[in-house]
Order: structure tokens, then sequence, then C-alpha cells
């Protein structure tokens, strides 16, 4: 009866201990493995190594429900998240913002397709020998591109809607070797940077970055602004609120949207798209209704942020290797092939979008392309700690240019139904990142280079021409 509730507290100790292990080892400090990675990598070993072996009043499914609910209300927090108008700035960093933003979106768009290509022909080769269906590899775009969240959420209409068994499972195992790849490929290329001076700020990561918490005397950022007072309702409880309102409303939306002939049941259970759009109706009429300032967008931030490490953490106790056993050599080299490679072509064409922060933005993008915006803000922060480069919010404003990505996901769906052989949609897929190569040379960011993990810095190409 209330065994998510116990996950959800046994997930909290992982975190708890995933914190005390990031302040005190070493190793952990080096990499900048954030805590709700390291607590997962110890779930995980908890729940495949001690728990199966015991009757335990929950399970791998309570976690790999924890991790869709919150995938659903992370998207909502993002939607009630609104943005102030800022002041207009000169014309040429804007220009240059946006132009790094559709380069980053770009090479994004051309992993997205690239990875499941890589995905599907090693599944199809090496899953012969332990029956695994070439299918299961065009599930890692997801994991790796997208993250948990939506791993979790393809896997599980891949395994409900289009019958491949235990889908999800393996969707949220490629999330895992994602996360560990962003890390374990990203950081030390991140080192070899600031050796060769690649960061633009020229800053040295500090004892607070590398511990994970503030002391006393450093903890000076708020977390946001009590919108009511608390004598009548707390803050806290009337944002989760209008998150709950979203929730049934996006359920609401998913359910008209199921009665689509065909392709209903699959955008029906795309449910975080429907929880964002919710979120937009719902702040839309509370501007109308001019009541919007109840959302303090600091603290909202801080929600959206509080589910994704417990999304993580999740994502990693919801594998079971007994269910994936057989499969996880096929599931090992694809993911370790796709993190090599990705890291090729981020390192390959970052170093080509022409400006003085091109690094930056190669760290900014491989995190994003293996974890989530998260892990690349983490690889960000350790050349550029105070966000002094526009990446981040390059990072940001990639999101615009990842509708490109629909050519893909659209190949993918197909492909699910069977309404188009795996082949053919291999070829649109092969096809769509030949349209990405030419969309960056129409963009202009695909240019010269401007560094070398071997020569250091060679020139900037000036974006902002």
């Amino acid at each position: 009866m209330y065994s998510v509730m116990i996950a959800f507290g046994v997930a909290s100790v992982m975190l708890c201990i995933g914190l005390a292990l990031r302040a005190k080892v070493k190793f952990f400090q080096k990499m900048l493995m954030p805590v709700c990675v390291i607590g997962g990598i110890i779930g995980f070993i908890f729940m495949n190594f001690i728990v199966s072996h015991f009757k335990v009043g929950f399970s791998v499914k309570d976690f790999s429900n924890i991790v869709d609910v919150f995938f659903v209300l992370s998207f909502i927090s993002i939607g009630l998240t609104g943005s102030k108008k800022k002041k207009k700035t000169k014309t040429s960093v804007g220009n240059g913002v946006i132009r790094g933003a559709m380069g980053m979106a770009l090479v994004w768009c051309i992993l997205y397709a690239i990875q499941p290509l890589v995905g599907i022909g090693i599944t199809g080769i090496l899953g012969k020998a332990v029956n695994m269906d070439a299918m299961y590899g065009i599930l890692i775009p997801f994991a790796f591109c997208q993250g948990p969240g939506q791993a979790s959420t393809y896997g599980r209409l891949f395994e409900s809607v289009y019958g491949y068994k235990n889908a999800e499972m393996v969707a949220l195992t490629f999330a895992v070797f994602g996360f560990i790849a962003a890390f374990a490929i990203g950081v030390p290329i991140a080192k070899i940077g600031l050796q060769k001076g690649l960061g633009k700020s020229k800053t040295k990561i500090n004892d607070a970055v590398k511990r994970g918490y503030f002391v006393p005397e450093e903890q000076r950022e708020s977390i946001g602004k009590s919108t009511t007072h608390s004598a009548n309702v707390e803050s806290v409880a009337i944002h989760f609120a209008l998150m709950g309102v979203c929730y049934l409303i996006a359920l609401g939306l998913a359910k008209i949207i199921s009665f689509i002939p065909v392709l209903g049941s699959t955008f029906a259970a795309m449910l975080f798209f429907w929880g964002m759009i919710a979120a937009y109706i719902v702040k839309a009429v509370m501007r109308k209704l001019k009541c919007d300032y109840l959302i303090n967008n600091i603290f909202q931030a801080r929600i959206t942020g509080f589910l994704s490490d417990y999304l993580v953490v999740c994502a990693f106790m919801a594998i079971q290797i007994g269910i994936i056993g057989k499969w996880i050599i096929p599931i090992i080299v694809v993911s370790v092939v796709d993190a090599i490679l990705t890291a090729v072509i981020c390192l390959y064409f970052s170093a080509r979008f022409g400006s003085d922060h091109d690094f930056e933005r190669f760290l900014g993008l491989y995190g994003t392309s293996t974890g989530t915006t998260p892990s690349g803000v983490s690889l960000l922060r350790m050349v550029d700690p105070r966000l002094q480069t526009p990446t981040g919010g390059e990072l940001g404003m990639m999101n615009m240019g990842m509708m490109f990505s629909t050519v893909t996901m659209i190949f993918i769906t197909l492909a699910g139904l069977k309404t188009l052989s795996l082949p053919v949609a291999c070829a649109g897929m092969a096809v769509s990142v030949i349209v990405y190569l030419i969309l960056l040379k129409v963009f202009h960011v695909w240019r010269t280079p401007t560094f070398s993990l071997t020569k250091g810095h060679i020139h900037v190409d000036g974006e902002e021409d």
C-alpha cells in the first residue's frame, strides 16, 4: 500500500549517502560527479545485490513509477516557470547567442539521429546471440539525448503500445550509462581544456564546487521568495497545488488525444508534453487574472531541480540486472560506442561554431547529449564556474532548435508502429543527418576551427559578423 513512499524514502537515503561521499571522497570531487549519480550507483548496487535476496515492501517498479510521475511534474514545473522581460542587449551579442544556441541544437539533432543508427546496427549484430531485437537499439537517443525521464516514457511506450518486452528497463539502462559517460569522458576533457587554457574565464574550481555544499559563511544564495502569507497558506503548498492542477489537466488532454486514429495512443503516452501544455494554460490564465505573481520563478526552478535529482537516483534504482542480464553486453557496447562517437562529433562541431567560448559550448553540449541539461551545466561549471560566458543561456535557448529533431522522432514512431520497416526508417534518419549538416552551413555555425585539444586556441572566426 505504501510501497511507493517506502521507495521514495530509500531513494532519499541514497541521496544522503551520495552527499556524504561527494563531500569526503576525493575521486568523486575530482570527477565532479553529482550527488544524484553517486546515490544512484549506490542504490543500484543496493537493489540488485542486497534487496534482491530479501522480501521487502517495495520493488524496482516503484522506482520506475516515481521516474514517470516526477518526469511529468518536472515538465509542468518548467512550464510554470515564467521568464521576466530583460533589457535589450546589443544586437551583435544577441545574434551571437542565438547563433550559438542554434549550432548546438543542430548538432544535438545530428546526434539524436546518429545514436539510434549506431544502436540499431550494433544490437542487430550482437543481439542475435542473446535474442535481442535490433529495435531495442533505437531507444538510446531517448536516454542519452533526453535523459532518464524520456527514456522511461518512451521505453514504457515501446513496451505497452508497440509490444517490446522490457523496453523500459533497457531504455533506463542506456540512461544510466549515459550519465556515467557524461562525467567519465566529459571531466577528463574539461581538465585537458583547463591545462590548455581553453576556458575563457581562466578560473579554478573552488572548494565549494568540489565538496558540493556550502559551509555557513558561504550560504548567501536565496532559494526564492514567499508569495503568500504563512498564516494563511504556505507558498510551497501553492506551488505544488498548481502543479497538481496541471497534472489533472494533462491527464484530460492525453485522454482526448488518445481518440485520434493510429497515432493517438502514441501521442497520449507523452504525458510530459501535455503536462507542459497544461502548465502554459494555467500560467496564461493566471496572467489574465493578474495573479501570476503567486509563482516565484526562482523557487519554481528549485522544484524542477529537486525533481531532476530524484529522477536520476530512481532511474538507477529502477534497473534490474536479472531482467536485462542476458542483454547487458549489447547494451554496454552500444553505450560505449555512442558515448565516444558523441564526444568526437561534439568536439568537431563545437570547435567550429566560431566564438571565444566554443570549448564551454562543447562541455555543455556533450553533457546534454549524454545525460540532461544539468549534466551539461555541471561540466560547463568546471571551466566557467560563475557562468560568465553566454553558454548557460545558450543551453536553454537551444531547446527551440531541437524542434528539427521531430523528423527523427517520426521515423522512430513509424518504425515502432511497424508502419515503416526498420531499414526504411534508418534510411530516413540518415537523410535527416544530411539535412542537419546543410542547416549548419545555412545558419553559419560550421566554420573554421577555433580550438584544439592538442594545439589549444587557434583563432576566433568572429561569430558576430
